[in-house]
């Protein structure tokens, strides 16, 4: 690493080492939990329904510790190790999917398995991270883009969320999906929603000093894929 900031500025390439060990995609459902390698993730925690860590558990063989969500699933938060984010901004990497910590298609994020009582993965939760910089929360939303291509080859249903009350525009701008799909071919069930709007309380004007209020808005998306007869549960409110 040392050698690597002394060097210089490297012409920016591509280099398959600086591909997390080990990422969500690597999760494979029907598995004992304890086959997610300790040594390849970092600040193993319980889940808050993909929102930032809680209690750090240190192993996932701790599942047990994390208290299970309404569904009979534990949550299990982990992040990348960020080691590969040095190495790729000591290069001066132009692949900025290789920087960030704990993203996927560029886009910061929070991922978690869902166990059950006996240890066994029935699931993963990927959503944009809110405690990304303003740039980058702005464009969360598009990665439902990504992850629809993903799952492409899975007959998706997609609907429209109309703006609730409460919600409004961020300016003229409004998006909120949900689609959910089934591949009983292999037993799995997926939901992702993806929104950009103000939510109820997020002024676009402070009465107090007539000023924008910056970052004020919610753009997220939001994946879950089970294995049936689980359910993906609804984002907190």
């Amino acid at each position: 690493m040392l050698a690597l900031l002394c060097a210089g500025p490297v012409q920016a390439q591509f280099d398959p080492a600086l591909v997390p060990i080990f990422s969500i995609w690597d999760v494979k459902l029907g598995q004992p939990v304890s086959q997610v390698p300790d040594m390849e993730v970092v600040d193993i925690a319980c889940g808050t329904n993909g929102g930032p860590p809680a209690q750090m558990i240190g192993t996932f063989a701790n599942f047990a510790k994390c208290a299970p969500e309404p569904s009979g699933l534990h949550e299990i938060y982990f992040a990348n190790d960020d080691e590969i984010d040095y190495i790729a901004k000591a290069m001066e990497s132009e692949y900025k999917v290789l920087q960030g910590g704990t993203s996927i298609y560029a886009h910061p994020v929070i991922v978690s398995v869902l166990v059950d009582d006996s240890g066994i993965v029935r699931g993963i939760r990927v959503v944009t991270d809110e405690r990304a910089s303003l740039r980058e929360r702005r464009v969360a939303v598009t990665l439902a883009r990504n992850l629809k291509g993903r799952y492409g080859s899975w007959k998706q249903t997609c609907e429209n969320i109309p703006l609730q009350p409460g919600e409004n525009r961020v300016g003229n701008q409004f998006e909120h999906e949900l689609c959910t799909a089934d591949n009983m071919e292999i037993g799995q069930r997926m939901r992702l929603e993806s929104s950009y709007l103000r939510k109820k309380g997020q002024e676009t004007i402070n009465t107090e000093t007539q000023k924008v209020n910056q970052g004020y808005f919610q753009s997220q998306t939001r994946l879950e894929v089970v294995e049936a007869p689980y359910e993906p549960v609804q984002p907190p409110a």
